[in-house]
Parts: C-alpha cells; structure tokens; sequence
C-alpha cells in the first residue's frame, strides 16, 4: 500500500524527516497516520503488516507487526519489541490499553493521546506470535518454545532486514505469558552469536509467567488474601481452613524457606500437588467471586459493573464491552491487517494434544542464562495482580542461580522513584520498591494490577528508561531525599 502522499515523497527522491523509515523496501506496510477509524488526531510513522516467520512447510504461516519508529534522537541505536501473552493474545491490547501512541481508555468516546507512549523513547514493535495468534496468520505451527524461538528468529531477521535495523541493540519487553516466550527467544538469540541481528541489550518482564501455577498461585495466595484483608473479606472458619490447608501442603513452609535472603543453597521444601492441594487458589476465586461477581483477578480492587472493553473482551482487566475495535474492516484495512475474524486472545495456540505449551517453565530454563547473558534484566510486578502473585515470582527467582549465587542476597526494599510529570496525570514520588543484583532487577510497583503500564504508567516508563540506560538507578531520587 503507497499512500497518495508517501508515494510522492518516493517518486521525487526526497528523504523527509517525517518518515525516515519510508523507502521502496517499506512504502507496502506504511500507515497513514491521520486515518485511524476513531483516532482524532496524525498518530505519526508507522508501518504494520506481515512477514513469514517459517522458512519452507506452511507458507501461509507468518507474523503481523505494527512498528511505530521514535524521534527520540537517542533510540536511533535500538529498537524495542513488546509482546502480551496469554499464551495467544494479541500484543495489539497492549499498544491499545497500555503503552502505545494511543489509548482508548474503557468507557471513553475515542482513542487519547497517551502520555507515557513508550514510543517517546525507543522504536517500538507490537508483535502478534506465535503464528495464529491476533492477526498474524496461521496455522499455529509450534509447538514448544523452542519452536516459538526458532520462527521468531526468522522472522526478526527479515523484519531488521526490511527496515535496516542491523547493529541495532535489541530490548524484549512484555507480560504474563510473555514471561515464557521472551526467555526463550532471548537464548535463542544469544545463542546465535549474531549482534548484526539479535544483539539483545535488555528484557523485561511484567507479571510474568515464569513457573507452574502451584507456585505462582496456590502456594502464595493465603500470603495474598492476609494482605488485603479488606479485598478479601472472608469469615474466620474459612481463613482458618485455608491457613490448614496451607501448611498441610506445604506451602506455607516454602514461602518461609524461600523468602529469606539469601535463600538456603539446599533444594526448597517440596509442596504436595494433591487434587487437595491444587485447589487452594480455586477456592479462594470462587469465594471471593461469590462475593463480588465482577471480581477482577488481574486488579483486585475492580467491583461491579466491570469497565468496558473497546477492543473486544471479556480479556486482561477489563469487561465485556459493546465493540471489538480491531474485528472492524476499515480497522483492519487502515493497519494493513488481512480480514479476519479478529479475536484479542485464542485459545489451543499450540500443536499438542492438549493444546498447551509442554516446555519447561523459563526460571526452570533459559531465564537464568538470559540474565547472564545481557546483565540487564528486570522483572517488575504489580501488587494488585492475584492472577500471577508477587511471592510466587519471588520464590522463583529465588530459586534460581545466576552469575554464581543463588536468588537475591538482600531483601529487596529499596525505593522505586518516578518523577511527577506534568500533564501526565500519573502521580509520582515513591510508588514500590526496586532491587538490582548481579544483573538482574526486582520491582514491585504498588497499586498496578497486571498490565503495569495501563494501571501504573509513569513507573512502566520509568522502569523502562531505566532498561534502556536512560538513567542509572530507579532509586536515585529515594537515595537524594534520605541522605539531605
């Protein structure tokens, strides 16, 4: 597609610094950024489309991007890529609700300009994989993560090509499932030794998905619901039997054992996975749920009536709403998105029996390795998430070992500081904790839910300055104030 504009720009020869990015190679994935059905405002460059991520089998098989480049002159050396997970959501309901150029807020008319657009600071490229997932084309071909890794590789390397980002650093950034995708895709391109393509300079984790689910969910949420007494209203016989339950099962000695710093070099207790035992987190829900229909377990505060969804649900946090933006043919005719039956999230993405991904969870795998490997990684939590829990990525991460010790050494209380912006409407000042050792950083933020940068935008874009080398420490202005 050559807008009648671009082309002309083309045909003359000229090189304008609105579109940098536009030559013959990308003039067919070019967005005209004025006409975005709803959008009331020019979006600015940006270029959306497909390119195959298999070399030979399933020819239809590919990718769909949509890649926004930055005027920051400091993002010239770099480019960002963000994924959502589920596995098989689309990673188009995070440059939507959370950290793109533009937002459509639930319950409001239209999209808004966001602030806190992580596209003023970096190049950014919202990904749907693997293969079947959003709008990227299918059949779904993987089915591990090591295939994941592989097509997302070729695909990366024809997406560099394309847009002549060779030699550029390489940030991996995303959330929940995201959290067993990017390490993969991490060692895989490290493992390739190939910085003309896949020099990986940092990753990122939001809430990620980094174990089984009877230790980011069962074994922590009793710690959860004594947390937020007042989110989790429950009677005392009930309390007292998830308190037995807890301990019977072991999963009260493993939080014990594990969040200490440092953690024992022995092996952590090990936990029942009993039917019994398995439950724990299911109860809790649908107690809770019976008390709240509209519980929310991605932002446990939400209470009835759910927010509305603008881009189809129910999905992440937010409800059922009266429209899925991006199931709209001028939608989808606009990003240069093939028509399609358009769904936020599919179910099944995975080529097994079950249709679930048989890899091993990443803080059992690669992630240890992709720490050593890029000596800036940083996996940050929201507090008001009970989907995935706190204690259940600290556990993990406590028991992993890298660059020759295992789990933190100190208790991670420091300070996370975000600065007041004005007009961002964000709030500021000490907003959760953050942690580095060895590489790796550890950052609660207070008060978000999962998708940080949606409930907590000014510490997303701060967390993620902070990725990018853009500041030295997410303490720096705790440190100032404590030592005046």
């Amino acid at each position: 597609m050559c807008f009648l504009f671009l082309c002309g720009i083309l045909l003359l020869g000229v090189v304008n610094a609105q579109f940098p990015y536009l030559n013959n190679k990308t003039q067919e994935f070019a967005v005209n950024g004025s006409a975005i059905p709803n959008v009331t405002f020019d979006i600015g460059e940006s270029y959306a489309g497909y390119l195959p991520n298999t070399v030979t089998g399933y020819p239809s098989s590919n990718l769909y991007f949509w890649f926004f480049p930055s005027s920051n002159p400091n993002a010239s050396d770099e480019i960002t890529v963000w994924l959502n997970g589920g596995p098989g959501c689309s990673s188009l309901a995070g440059l939507m609700l959370e950290n793109g150029p533009f937002l459509w807020e639930p319950g409001t008319y239209a999209p808004v300009r966001n602030p806190f657009s992580w596209t003023n600071l970096t190049n950014v490229v919202y990904i749907d994989q693997p293969s079947g997932t959003g709008f990227s084309l299918g059949p779904s071909t993987a089915i591990s993560e090591f295939d994941i890794a592989r097509q997302f590789t070729y695909f990366w390397k024809l997406f560099a090509r394309t847009f002549d980002l060779q030699n550029r650093k390489v940030y991996l950034t995303g959330e929940s499932y995201a959290g067993q995708y990017i390490p993969y895709i991490a060692a895989q391109m490290l493992d390739m030794k190939n910085t003309t393509y896949f020099n990986v300079a940092g990753v990122q984790l939001n809430d990620p998905y980094i174990n089984d689910l009877t230790v980011l969910q069962d074994a922590p949420a009793l710690s959860a619901i004594n947390h937020h007494p007042s989110l989790f209203p429950f009677n005392s016989a009930f309390k007292s039997h998830l308190t037995t339950l807890a301990q019977t099962c072991n999963y009260t000695t493993l939080l014990t054992t594990a969040l200490t710093y440092p953690p024992p070099l022995t092996p952590f207790p090990p936990v029942s996975h009993s039917p019994n035992c398995t439950t724990l987190y299911t109860q809790i829900l649908s107690a809770i749920s019976a008390q709240n229909p509209c519980f929310n377990p991605s932002h446990i505060t939400d209470t009835c009536p759910p927010p509305w969804n603008p881009i189809g649900g129910p999905i992440l946090s937010v409800g059922p709403g009266p429209t899925n933006y991006f199931n709209r043919s001028d939608v989808q005719a606009a990003i240069n998105a093939s028509p399609t039956d358009f769904s936020l999230c599919k179910g099944n993405i995975f080529r097994t029996p079950d249709g679930l991904d048989p890899s091993p969870p990443s803080s059992l795998g690669p992630l240890a390795r992709v720490i050593e490997g890029t000596n800036n990684t940083l996996i940050a939590h929201g507090t008001l998430d009970f989907g995935l829990l706190v204690n259940g990525t600290l556990v993990s991460i406590q028991n992993m070992t890298w660059n020759g010790k295992k789990g933190f050494q100190r208790e991670p209380v420091e300070g996370l500081w975000v600065p007041f912006r004005e007009g961002g409407g964000s709030g500021g000042g000490v907003l959760g904790t953050a942690h580095t050792e060895r590489g790796l950083t550890w950052s609660e933020v207070w008060g978000s839910g999962l998708e940080i940068p949606r409930y907590s935008p000014g510490a997303a874009y701060r967390q993620l300055e902070f990725l990018l080398g853009r500041i030295d420490s997410l303490s720096d202005q705790v440190e100032k104030f404590s030592t005046e």
